[in-house]
């Protein structure tokens, strides 16, 4: 676990704007994060910028069943650590711009909740779109995407992007402490808890 948050410390130093956080989620904040998921509803619980698995554990801690989980990462090293750790979830190494090509290879047509701790406010808007697309698609009207960020506002633009979006939760005992921002489908409609 020590390697683990040294290498993922290590690529925040080389990539920081790609890690976007100095080390990986506390305890509090993963599982805020797993409470939000509604695990009742079908399809699969897509993590994206899963990092080396603070957000997956608290999603098991929460009876996220492992054939369920789906997680997503770019960088193979914490890829490798997801295999490792985690052996009876799906994990998939790529760039999250192309996350329709994917899900389409791996199968995914429905997805019960997304969460995601990726750096969006820092994608330009196309790139935001080429992520959050694919996931609403397969989200359906009622679904969420729940986005981990460290602004005080939302880090993408809901009204430029035609989604609903809102504030679901604040974390204060987290480094820095976070928001969950959920979003949905429905331009101006309110993102149900």
């Amino acid at each position: 676990m020590i390697g683990d948050i040294a290498l993922f410390f290590g690529l925040w130093l080389q990539k920081p704007l790609q890690i976007a956080a100095v080390c990986p989620s506390t305890d509090h904040l993963a599982d805020a994060m797993a409470g939000l998921v509604d695990l009742a509803r079908p399809g699969h619980v897509l993590e994206l910028g899963a990092g080396t698995g603070s957000l997956t554990r608290g999603l098991l801690r929460a009876g996220c069943p492992p054939g369920r989980l789906v997680v997503f990462e770019r960088e193979e090293r914490l890829v490798a650590v997801l295999r490792r750790e985690f052996d009876d979830i799906t994990a998939i190494a790529g760039d999250a711009t192309e996350l329709e090509h994917h899900l389409r290879a791996a199968g995914i047509a429905r997805l019960a909740t997304v969460v995601s701790s990726l750096p969006i406010k820092w994608f330009p808007p196309a790139a935001q779109r080429a992520v959050l697309q694919p996931c609403l698609d397969r989200l359906g009207a009622s679904g969420r995407f729940l986005q981990l960020t460290n602004a005080f506002t939302s880090p993408v633009d809901i009204e430029r992007l035609g989604i609903g979006g809102r504030e679901a939760a604040r974390v204060w005992l987290n480094l820095p402490p976070a928001q969950i921002w959920a979003y949905s489908s429905q331009h101006g409609a309110e993102v149900s808890r």
